[in-house]
């Protein structure tokens, strides 16, 4: 498993221990949980669940869910990650931070990372990104890292959702830091 720090966040893997405050950040907030899967907040027990599930996904695949960290205070944002869509070969970034983190650039800063992983270190040849159609917050996000509209898919957790894609050749780094490091 990988850790990335950027200029104000460190993504590492999801730790046991990160459950309480994971599941207060995201999981039990019904604001953020209004465009997540499901639409309704989730018990603790279900996010320590989740985050087993990301633990499988990262032995399985090489890749997968990292805590987002704000690095100067260490104290956990959210998530973000790259993990395979249910049925397919397809690998999607997702994200989702606290209400205390939205709309300062932290998530672009997060699925950018994210993304460069997902090209440089997993060799994908392309990633994409879904999102409920009202969801404009997360659709910007996927414009601002260079990700290309696709259409309204109704492919993937049971709903319409906005499909955003983005090739490995279209990918640009952008400026800042980045730098990842082995971690377990």
């Amino acid at each position: 498993m990988y850790q990335i720090e950027t200029d104000r966040l460190r993504l590492r893997p999801f730790r046991e221990e990160d459950a309480p405050e994971h599941h207060r950040v995201i999981y039990g907030d019904a604001e953020v949980m209004r465009y997540l899967p499901g639409g309704v907040p989730r018990t603790l027990e279900q996010t320590q669940e989740l985050l087993a599930r990301f633990a499988r996904h990262w032995a399985d695949h090489g890749f997968g869910a990292w805590a987002v960290l704000d690095k100067q205070k260490d104290i956990l944002m959210g998530q973000c990650g790259l993990q395979t869509l249910p049925g397919t070969r397809r690998v999607e970034v997702f994200y989702a931070l606290g209400v205390d983190y939205w709309n300062r650039g932290y998530t672009t800063e997060a699925a950018r990372a994210a993304l460069r992983f997902g090209f440089e270190e997993a060799g994908l040849p392309e990633i994409v990104a879904l999102a409920v159609p009202e969801n404009m917050a997360s659709r910007r996000v996927m414009v601002k890292v260079g990700m290309e509209y696709r259409g309204i898919v109704t492919d993937y957790y049971n709903t319409r959702l906005a499909c955003y894609l983005i090739s490995r050749e279209a990918f640009t780094y952008g400026a800042g830091l980045y730098e990842r490091s082995r971690v377990g």
